[in-house]
């Protein structure tokens, strides 16, 4: 399997050439230029996006893209924007959770557009900062999206623990430091085990989510529970995470980021332990994670169990976004004269088998689920036709 996926990514290049052809045919714009900040350039989801972004869509619409190092704060991403504008940039995809408020203002200055281009902010957030005419939107999994992918990871885990045995480690990320994303994700793991094994929880799951430190719960069972947040670009997260495993009995891993860079204190512990320590994480469908479905751990069972994420092509609405703004018509895709806010969904594999059809998909070049064919007739440099309700059409397709 992995050797026909690697053969279908190796015809990408013939692919995109033969692509770009058509569309250097039906356009005079060459040698655009975007901003892409991100938190950490290592993180396998920001590698995903990346490979998309610049060896499908970079080659195919002859886009260059400067990506930022690690943002972790409004201010760092204001500095990467003033960067950008030194540069002549006219336009940045933020897969970032940074204060728009203290954001935006900057970026209409510079008179730069900016997308979300894979993420989720809060109601509140939105209505302040959509009618900022260099704001073009947001999109992503919605936050009821995001809580319930997460209540269903717990769920899953919990459904298969008919003697109530399992002891739970919630790594996560940066709910307590403003992501948005990763708070709505711990709490919806939060309620859901409340839910499911009829917990009595020391404190609000609205103040536990914001744990900034490791945190153990207090259950009212034998149930264990216990939050390590952080980030591994900026804490020493496989330290935090294996003094827990190392303390207690914990046996189930329920992450809201990426589990590829502490993989390694998990399998260290399994095998001191000798036991299984299953695996769920709210990521997207990388090539680290195919590695994690079809490597096995200890007693022969795969590293990762359960993954709920994004997938590569996802970017794509967002450079569509933004390309039809460097062409003139950001006007004609607002929503009701504000910015937009739109939907994408999640995918969910819970077996080798399921994670490698989804993955082909992903990467496919034929069978892609946003192919460049499909990009083009939602851009009006190609599809003079082209409106906002068939944007919001191909974003929300899935």
């Amino acid at each position: 399997m992995k050797k026909w996926l690697t053969m279908i990514a190796g015809v990408i290049m013939l692919i995109c050439i033969s692509v770009t052809v058509l569309a250097s045919d039906t356009s005079e714009t060459a040698n655009t230029v975007i901003g892409v900040s991100v938190y950490n350039l290592n993180d396998a989801e920001v590698r995903a996006f990346r490979n998309y972004l610049e060896n499908y869509i970079g080659i195919t619409f002859n886009v260059d893209f400067i990506y930022s190092t690690g943002i972790l704060s409004a201010e760092d991403e204001i500095a990467f924007i003033e960067e950008l504008h030194e540069k002549g940039v006219k336009g940045i995809i933020s897969f970032l959770s940074t204060d728009l408020e203290q954001v935006l203002p900057v970026c209409e200055e510079y008179g730069m557009y900016y997308v979300r281009g894979s993420g989720t902010i809060n109601n509140e957030m939105f209505e302040k900062v959509k009618n900022n005419p260099y704001f073009l939107g947001v999109i992503g999994p919605s936050a009821e999206e995001e809580q319930k992918a997460a209540e269903d990871m717990a769920q899953y885990f919990a459904s298969e623990d008919t003697e109530r045995k399992n002891q739970y480690i919630i790594t996560s990320g940066g709910a307590g430091v403003n992501n948005e994303m990763h708070r709505l994700r711990t709490a919806g793991i939060l309620n859901q085990l409340q839910k499911s094994y009829d917990l009595s929880y020391e404190k609000p799951v609205e103040e536990l989510v914001l744990a900034t430190d490791t945190e153990k719960i207090e259950t009212g069972t034998d149930i264990q529970i216990t939050i390590v947040p952080g980030y591994p670009s900026v804490e020493n997260l496989n330290e935090n995470l294996r003094k827990v495993l190392d303390d207690g009995e914990n046996n189930v891993i329920l992450s809201v980021l990426s589990v590829n860079s502490f993989m390694d204190a998990i399998s260290a512990c399994e095998q001191e332990k000798k036991e299984d320590i299953q695996v769920g994480a709210i990521d997207c469908f990388t090539e680290e994670n195919y590695e994690l479905f079809h490597t096995k751990g200890y007693d022969g069972k795969e590293n990762l169990d359960y993954l709920v994420g994004k997938y590569g092509a996802i970017v794509a609405p967002a450079f569509v976004a933004m390309e039809n703004a460097y062409e003139g018509y950001a006007g004609d895709y607002r929503e009701n004269g504000s910015a937009f806010q739109l939907q994408q969904s999640f995918w969910t594999a819970t077996s080798p088998k399921e994670f490698d059809s989804q993955y082909a998909l992903s990467i496919g070049m034929y069978d892609n689920t946003y192919s460049a064919q499909s990009m083009m007739k939602v851009m009006k440099a190609y599809e003079p036709s082209a409106d906002f309700d068939s944007f919001k059409a191909f974003t929300e397709k899935l």
